[in-house]
């Protein structure tokens, strides 16, 4: 479906709007839109959102990977440093394999930290901890790599290829690691509290995100959507696992604020408001940056 945006220059130019669907990942039409008040009335639901599965063995399983990657970290360096000099065959080689397999286990281990953390969600009560728990897998995975590209750098004797060679596959392990790492929408205990009685629904219980954004939205012509290229479609508990934990509140003015809002337990204010906005203005930046960069 191709809406009109301004590249900038006053201009508006065509943007192909995509529908995903969140749990197939295939493209999909866009749902019909409740926006009368009364229809509103009749189709609103709350829609109980529970942390769906069980955490496990996730945490246990992604610290011993870390450990391991750490073990992998320490074997890289005592090749580079000729202390495994009696390895068969090229030593760059074995460089390159354990930094290689220090990735793998960051990624995997970061994985399923995040998993665990969508299942079974750290408080916010305490930001420095909730800022740990939910990143855990990023700040581990630059201590799996960091310290032995620093090494290298500063390793004045070491061969000048193998230290070019084992510095640029580390630090690209290191933006693999830690890109993969991040939880950019991390979920909290608040949070799934407040989805468990609030997370609203209209007509078929179909809700919409962007890559970008942090809300959900009940209206796929949102104004805060309305430029954004690809268009997550889902029901509130897709919504909530992929970390968007708050209606936004344009959609509920434009849909009948009164009765959404008497639902929510939850009346829009000046910041919500203001929130809603910055998103909408994020959200279109990033994804002209996107189209920019394709």
């Amino acid at each position: 479906m191709a809406e009109t945006k301004s590249d900038g220059t006053g201009k508006k130019r065509k943007v192909e709007r995509r529908f995903i669907d969140a749990k197939t990942g295939e493209e999909i039409g866009k749902s019909t839109v409740v926006t009368n008040a009364d229809d509103v009335a009749r189709e609103v639901t709350i829609h109980k959102v529970t942390a769906k599965g069980d955490p496990g063995k996730r945490r246990p399983i992604a610290i011993a990977l870390w450990v391991l990657a750490i073990v992998f970290e320490v074997l890289a360096w005592l090749v580079f440093n000729g202390t495994l000099a009696n390895l068969p065959g090229k030593l760059v080689i074995w460089l390159v394999a354990f930094i290689v397999l220090d990735l793998i286990c960051v990624v995997v281990a970061g994985q399923l930290w995040k998993q665990a953390n969508h299942i079974d969600p750290p408080s916010e009560a305490n930001k420095a901890e909730f800022f740990l728990k939910s990143q855990l897998g990023a700040i581990l995975s630059a201590v799996a790599f960091v310290p032995v590209i620093i090494l290298m750098l500063t390793d004045k004797e070491a061969d000048s290829q193998t230290k070019k060679i084992g510095t640029i596959a580390a630090a690209i392990a290191l933006v693999i690691g830690m890109g993969t790492s991040i939880d950019f929408h991390p979920v909290s205990e608040e949070d799934l509290t407040t989805m468990e009685e609030t997370a609203i629904e209209l007509g078929t219980g179909t809700v919409y995100w962007t890559p970008f954004g942090h809300k959900y939205h009940l209206n796929p012509d949102c104004q805060a959507i309305i430029n954004s290229t690809d268009i997550y479609s889902g029901d509130v508990q897709a919504a909530f696992e992929a970390g968007r934990t708050d209606p936004c509140k344009f959609c509920a003015k434009a849909s009948g604020s009164d009765v959404l809002n008497e639902l929510a337990g939850n009346t829009a204010t000046e910041d919500d408001t203001a929130s809603d906005e910055a998103e909408a203005t994020d959200d279109a930046t990033e994804t002209e940056e996107v189209d920019e960069a394709a």
